[in-house]
């Protein structure tokens, strides 16, 4: 799939959600959760993610595009397209840090033509559909805002803009303030934040751990490719050790 946006598909919607991902590779995806996990069982884990992901996304009805935003040291997306909706759309990301390549993926889709794009994370394979459609209503009802869903750990899992902010992201990612500073760069250019309900995304083990939890007592949860993985592997037996 091409780097560029101007050889990308015209949009068929004024809105565009992004998926943002990595080509799953042991060693290279999840490696907070190793140890205790093994490099195989962590990239094991990151494919349920996307496989959940994938089917909530082919169940979502909805006048938007979707774009799969890959990184990783291959030049295609190779097997990510076996998890998604066939009309997907795969654009690589382009830049050294994560929020070069945030901003670079919200520079080509607004050059394409997009309204309003919503980007939301892959650590969190349970996020409902209501939060992002609850972020393309705010950028519609509220125009130039900055929209955030805040993670439990002082990141945030979504960010929806209707065109690009400069240095809006942090240059580091991995902080606990990332979501007060992006909160403070977009006050600084006079855009107003709305702030949607924190939710959880699994980097480390205390979030899986939140997450069985958490959802433990779901009876639908159980046909979750990421559920049946924790059981197989007997992640929370490793865990709890």
């Amino acid at each position: 799939m091409s780097q560029h946006s101007s050889e990308l598909h015209s949009p068929r919607y004024p809105q565009a959600l992004v998926v943002m991902v990595r080509v799953p590779v042991a060693g290279r995806c999840k490696t907070r959760l190793c140890p205790p996990l093994q490099e195989e069982q962590a990239v094991g884990l990151y494919r349920a993610f996307l496989r959940d992901i994938g089917r909530e996304l082919s169940q979502w009805d909805a006048p938007v595009d979707l774009w799969i935003a890959w990184c990783g040291e291959v030049d295609q997306p190779g097997e990510l397209s076996s998890y998604f909706p066939a009309d997907a759309r795969y654009l690589q990301q382009q830049g050294e840090n994560l929020n070069e390549r945030m901003d670079a993926v919200f520079v080509q889709l607004f050059e394409l033509g997009y309204a309003r794009v919503v980007m939301r994370n892959s650590d969190s394979p349970h996020l409902p559909h209501s939060f992002v459609e609850q972020a393309f209503a705010a950028l519609t009802q509220q125009p130039g805002s900055v929209i955030l869903g805040p993670d439990l750990d002082g990141g945030y899992y979504l960010v929806g803009l209707d065109r690009r902010a400069d240095s809006l992201f942090p240059r580091v990612m991995s902080t606990g303030s990332v979501f007060s500073e992006t909160v403070a760069a977009a006050a600084q250019q006079g855009r107003e934040v709305v702030e949607l309900p924190a939710f959880l995304d699994v980097d480390d083990g205390d979030d899986l751990c939140t997450f069985w939890l958490e959802f433990g007592g779901r009876a639908d949860v159980r046909h979750w490719s990421t559920w049946q993985f924790i059981e197989q592997q007997g992640l929370m037996e490793q865990l709890v050790e």
